[in-house]
Formats: structure tokens, C-alpha cells, sequence
């Protein structure tokens, strides 16, 4: 199973229960959720913080994923106030205190993802509580540098290492070529649920077919590619998203002269080993058996 779709800035609304002085100025528009037939592990959202916008302090019972799009804002994770900007990133374990303020003159983005799934508006059981205080007036860049900074990272084009093939836990072989990535979110930051982190292909770029043992997301971010997904064929671009499920088969190819690249999410966190299954090598392993 699969979803193609792209980001609607029409579908950024205040979530039920963040009103009533819980928020302001904030909303998000949900990507993928319970509502998408077969998701059951990923929450992916962008949320939107406008100026002097505010999301008052608050604990999940799910981990939350934060990459900053655009703008800066201050956050005040378990007592400590940072002020991010485009290109930083975090996890905010699950029970995590936080909050958040836009004190800048622009809005301010980030893409979200969340596991283990939140609940449907409306459940009995909430999984959202917010606390008494107030969001950060100030804070600085977070110092990546000092030990007890934790949670924490930035990424920027210039920490990509040149394209090879993956090399990537989980995996092995020859199926995914031109590729460059860096991990961001994963056990060794602190998440125990999910991992996120920035891919980008070259011209030609291919990541053959394949299917895993958890669900993924690709937000795109730039460049264009060629998706074939369950055996549909897609094209895809900035602003767009997809989601696979358990099991569902998908690749993508570089299409066009530049790279293209996107945020991608896992859920439930892969194995250490057999997180891939391509179709080549079984395919390979048929006609050989009938030699």
C-alpha cells in the first residue's frame, strides 16, 4: 500500500485541543495518520508557527521528530531554551516537557514525525497534556560542541558525503546507486522509535525496487524523480510526499540534470539486519535455480 500526494498549505488548521490558550498563531497540516489505510506506526506533519506565535509547554506519550524548514524559533526542551533555524533537527523523547515561540517577523515551518502513531482526535485516551508555564522569550543556537547537548543536530548540503552506492545498516548489495545520506534521527541521537534522515540522488541516481519491514515517508524537498510504487509509476517533486506501508514495494529514480532530495522517516525503527528486500537479487536467484 501506498499514498502520493502533495503538501496543501490550506490544510494547516489548529489540531482539536491546542486552543483555548494553548497556542497561538500555530497550526499543522497532518500528512499521514490513522486515516491512510494500512499506517499504523508514523505520524508525519508540518506544523506552522506564525509571528509571535506560540505552542505552550506540553508532554507526548509519543516520540516527536523535528526538522526546521524555514524561520527560526525558540524551543524549550526539559528546561533548556534554543533558538533553532533551517536545517536543525532533534527527537524530544516521549514525556519530554517542551514549548515553542516564533519571535521573529516570519513564519516559521518544520516537518514532524511522530511514532509510536497519535491518537484520533477525539480518543478517550489522550496522549497530548499540557503544563503549567510559558514558551521561551529567548535562547541561543544550540552548541553541538558541549556534551550535554543532546537530542540535538544540524544538517547543511556541505556534510552530505560524495554519492556511492548505500551504505546503510540493514542493508547489502548493489541496488541503490549515486546515492549520498546522512542519518540525523536515529537510536544513537536517542530516538527509540523512528529514524529521519536527509538522501539525495545524482543524475541517473537509481534505488531499484525494494520493500521493508516498516512503514517510510519521503517528503521531497528538491530536484524530481520517477517513483514506481506497488507497481504504479509516479512523478514526484518538491512539495510532495509519499508514504509505503509494511511489505509495499517502491523505488525511485532521478529524472531531469540535478539531484533531487527528500526527508525520509522509518517506523518502527529497522533491524539491524535483512531493513531491505530487493527484487532484483530473488529475481536473479529464480533464473539461476532454473538453470
Amino acid at each position: 500500500m501506498h499514498i502520493v500526494r502533495t503538501f496543501d498549505e490550506s490544510a494547516l488548521t489548529t489540531p482539536l485541543g491546542y486552543s483555548g490558550g494553548h497556542s497561538e498563531g500555530y497550526g499543522r497540516a497532518s500528512l499521514v495518520d490513522h486515516t491512510v489505510a494500512g499506517c499504523v506506526h508514523t505520524g508525519i506533519g508540518i506544523c506552522q508557527l506564525e509571528p509571535e506565535g506560540m505552542l505552550a509547554p506540553h508532554v507526548h506519550s509519543y516520540e516527536e521528530a523535528f526538522y526546521i524548514l524555514e524561520g527560526e524559533v525558540l524551543a524549550g526542551i526539559d528546561g533548556r531554551n534554543v533558538r533553532f533555524g533551517p536545517g536543525d533537527y532533534g527527537i524530544i523523547p516521549m514525556g519530554r516537557l517542551h514549548a515553542w515561540r516564533n519571535v521573529g517577523s516570519t513564519r516559521v515551518r518544520w516537518h514532524e514525525t511522530v511514532s509510536p502513531q497519535p491518537r484520533p482526535a477525539g480518543h478517550p485516551e489522550p496522549d497530548t497534556f499540557f503544563m503549567p508555564g510559558s514558551a521561551p522569550s529567548n535562547g541561543e543556537p544550540p552548541d553541538l560542541a558541549d556534551p550535554l547537548t543532546r537530542c540535538l543536530g544540524h544538517f547543511d548540503l556541505s556534510i552530505l558525503p560524495p554519492p556511492s552506492q548505500l551504505q546503510m545498516d540493514g542493508y547489502r548489495g548493489d541496488s541503490v546507486q549515486g546515492i549520498s545520506l546522512k542519518m540525523m534521527v536515529d537510536r544513537f541521537l536517542g530516538s527509540q522509535q523512528l529514524t529521519t534522515f536527509m538522501v539525495q540522488f545524482q543524475p541517473n541516481g537509481a534505488g531499484n525496487v525494494h520493500d521493508h519491514p516498516f512503514e517510510e515517508t519521503y517528503f521531497f524537498l528538491s530536484g524530481e524523480a520517477k517513483g514506481i510504487l506497488d507497481g504504479q509509476t509516479y512523478q514526484v517533486k518538491a512539495g510532495d510526499f509519499v508514504w509505503t506501508s509494511v511489505g509495499g514495494t517502491h523505488g525511485f529514480f532521478t529524472t531531469g540534470s540535478e539531484p533531487v532530495r527528500w526527508l525520509e522517516t522509518q517506523a518502527p525503527q529497522p533491524p539491524f539486519q535483512n531493513a531491505f528486500r530487493f527484487n532484483a537479487p530473488w529475481h536473479y536467484l529464480a533464473e539461476k535455480l532454473k538453470k
